[in-house]
């Protein structure tokens, strides 16, 4: 074995990072290509037994994980060769937030551009192009992000520069007409031989990811009803997940009127949701959700991998169920007396969400997850509960409708809910 050894994938951006980092320092490695998509090799598995995943760089026989943790040690281990961060403290500092901006939002959204279709993928194409334009806010007149110096920015994102032909082709657009300064930017950085000499043609990327999403993508139907809070689970679920499915409305008024699909699929209940996965059907919304993040394992995770953190995610997402749903359908069905009474119950319940909660972002913390899940839709239906019931939420748990407008922002919860008068006119039609 040589003294560098990069385990790598011919298409991974991120290990293109590693390829460029090395070139630029003329290092002189040894690569080893993975199976990324079937069995990973010992050695790894024993380099990275956290991820499990590439690049990884062995040093002397030392693993270094992470993309742009593999730059920055390269960069340090052989500080005598084309400086890739800048000397400047605030400089460096403000290499790494653009080198995890590119990580935290361009990746994420250039991503969801192949993974999704219609409404949602038109959401996260104005999303990535506002992106792009942010970078090119950053860029400027600049030659590169760090001036006339190809550095570390340059280097987290040059790799995508090959990908810019899937993100155009899939969501139609052009990434030129968007952001053209960084259009001529990926120019020059695919100049750089260090670059060319890394990345692959953007027709083989592009047939690789057509290839790849027809390869993952499961034959999925959803048989729900629109204003239906627990069909709005699945959808967020399938949505944060970037998984296409085929979306079916039911009439949910009588069994006469259900589709023999749906009786079919759910003959136990009769009722909806239910997720039809390659033919087989799983139903109940917050069984879906789990069925939905285990079949999807490799895409932003709904429930901790942590078996505490889980049994304490399942316990208040089947509080939401139990505790919040017949009381807030309470509020709707009875008057007087019986509905201050269930009022005050809703109230104390919506308190303990908000203690549970707390100061945290989401209730599994920065992660949006399973619980958040199970009570978003429910949010929408606030303005319902206020008029039939004369009460403020806000006033009574503003933690809580906090937390609901944080989630309003997520393009999965904004595209998966309903506007809240529209909410009511239905609700006034079903309780008066």
């Amino acid at each position: 074995m040589k003294a560098v050894v990069l385990l790598d994938f011919w298409a991974s951006p991120f290990g293109q990072r590693c390829r460029i980092a090395l070139a630029e320092k003329g290092v002189e490695y040894e690569y080893r290509e993975e199976n990324i998509l079937g069995a990973k090799s010992p050695l790894l598995l024993k380099s990275n037994p956290v991820y499990k995943k590439i690049p990884v760089l062995i040093h002397d026989g030392k693993p270094v994980c992470e993309s742009l943790i593999i730059v920055q040690y390269i960069d340090e281990a052989w500080p005598d060769r084309a400086p890739l961060l800048p000397a400047d403290p605030y400089a460096r500092a403000q290499a790494r937030f653009w080198a995890d901006f590119v990580d935290m939002k361009f990746f994420e959204y250039g991503s969801r551009l192949w993974k999704l279709k219609g409404e949602a993928q038109a959401a996260a194409k104005e999303e990535f192009i506002l992106i792009l334009k942010l970078l090119e806010g950053e860029l400027g007149a600049k030659k590169y992000f760090g001036g006339d110096a190809f550095g570390f920015v340059d280097i987290a994102l040059a790799p995508f520069v090959s990908w810019f032909y899937s993100y155009e082709t899939c969501a139609g657009f052009s990434i030129e007409e968007a952001a053209p300064k960084v259009a001529a930017w990926g120019k020059r950085c695919m100049d750089r031989k260090s670059v060319a000499n890394a990345v692959s043609h953007p027709d083989k990327i592009y047939e690789m990811r057509r290839r790849d999403t027809k390869r993952a993508m499961k034959s999925v139907v959803l048989l729900d009803f629109w204003v239906s809070p627990f069909g709005q689970r699945c959808r967020i679920a399938l949505a944060e997940k970037g998984v296409e499915y085929e979306y079916r409305e039911e009439n949910i008024s009588g069994d006469k009127n259900k589709s023999p699909l749906l009786l079919e699929s759910n003959p136990v209940y009769k009722k909806i949701p239910v997720l039809i996965l390659d033919g087989k059907p799983v139903c109940e919304s917050l069984i879906i959700v789990q069925c939905i993040d285990e079949a999807w394992p490799d895409r932003a995770p709904l429930v901790p991998a942590d078996p505490y953190a889980r049994a304490q995610a399942r316990f208040w997402a089947d509080f939401v169920d139990k505790k919040v749903f017949d009381s807030a359908k309470n509020l709707l069905m009875l008057k007087g007396e019986a509905q201050e009474a269930a009022k005050e119950e809703f109230i104390e319940i919506l308190r303990l969400l908000e203690g549970e909660l707390g100061d945290k972002k989401y209730f599994g913390g920065d992660a949006f997850g399973f619980v958040d899940i199970a009570l978003v839709p429910l949010t929408t239906w606030f303005y319902s509960f206020e008029t039939y019931a004369g009460f403020s939420v806000e006033e009574a748990v503003p933690k809580l409708v906090a937390w609901s407008k944080r989630c309003l922002e997520r393009a999965s919860v904004a595209n998966s809910v309903y506007d809240p008068v529209k909410v009511y006119e239905y609700a006034k039609t079903i309780f008066g």
